[in-house]
């Protein structure tokens, strides 16, 4: 594999099809045909003599290599891209730049109604992308510049990474319409528990039952609060949630939490390497002032 034989266009081709897992949509997002993107397929796979994406029921997923090769080759576009832009402007009017946020579904819920709605007034060919990682690849999506900023209540992400807070967001205990009004301590480990893998809500309960001794009983596991939300509405299981993330529905009873929880501190986190960056500048003030407008 000898960089000096590769069009160099054909990166962006692969890192379409890695954000997108699928070919008609990467070939939008870059503003080429199917049959092209297809092609250039094609010539990558025979450049690295290696699938790179093969077909499933999930979509067009990588290969090892392309996995990878995704971080390293993401990094290089992003270095580009910011080359390309003015280093002293960002002009939304005629910017095409895509921007990448990690958040919960929670933060989706609180934040992208607000920003696309921004957005589309003044930078109509801007595109926001977010995504849902696992939080041990933080780090590494923002500094190689896979992703341009992290919301929500990260607590480590502290050395090398400025910060903005946002809104505190308090945590709710929910329960089905049969639930009584307030729930003890006693009550509510006397339930069945719907637990959220993402986010922090459930390692601070955790926290809170290990000084009383107590565990929950877990009859589920999801990776959303929604979906937490949703199974409990149409359950007896309980669960605590983020009160962004709550419904108005009649289905659901909220409760305080039986025990002291810390609000979630919801804050926006980017790289210091783009601290000064205009086009990043522009995105978290643009999501600070929507944050401000709903919380007016």
């Amino acid at each position: 594999m000898n960089i000096n034989t590769l069009d160099l266009n054909l990166l962006r081709v692969f890192h379409a099809l890695e954000c997108e897992r699928h070919v008609s949509r990467a070939a939008i997002s870059i503003g080429i045909t199917q049959s092209a993107m297809s092609n250039a397929l094609i010539r990558l796979r025979r450049h690295f003599n290696d699938e790179l994406f093969t077909r499933s029921q999930s979509g067009m997923m990588p290969t090892a290599l392309a996995e990878r090769l995704a971080s390293p080759i993401g990094e290089a576009l992003f270095v580009l891209s910011n080359a390309f832009e003015s280093p002293f402007e960002f002009v939304p009017e005629s910017s095409t730049r895509v921007f990448r946020l990690l958040m919960s579904d929670a933060g989706e819920a609180a934040i992208l109604p607000s920003l696309i709605s921004a957005v589309r007034k003044v930078a109509p060919q801007v595109r926001i992308e977010s995504a849902q990682i696992p939080h041990d690849q933080y780090v590494q999506a923002l500094e190689s510049g896979a992703a341009d900023l992290a919301i929500g209540n990260l607590p480590f992400l502290d050395t090398g990474f400025h910060q903005r807070r946002l809104f505190d967001d308090e945590y709710c205990c929910i329960s089905s319409g049969d639930a009584a009004p307030e729930l003890t301590v006693e009550e509510y480990l006397e339930r069945e528990h719907v637990r959220v893998n993402t986010g922090n809500g459930d390692l601070l309960i955790d926290n809170e039952l290990t000084k009383i001794r107590a565990r929950r009983r877990i009859a589920l596991a999801v990776q959303h609060y929604h979906t937490a939300v949703e199974v409990v509405s149409k359950t007896g299981l309980v669960a605590i949630v983020p009160s962004s993330c709550l419904p108005e529905t009649s289905r659901i009873k909220i409760h305080r939490p039986p025990f002291d929880l810390k609000k979630a501190r919801v804050r926006q986190f980017w790289h210091k390497k783009v601290n000064h960056e205009p086009g990043n500048q522009w995105l978290r003030q643009t999501i600070a002032k929507g944050v401000q407008v709903i919380s007016s």
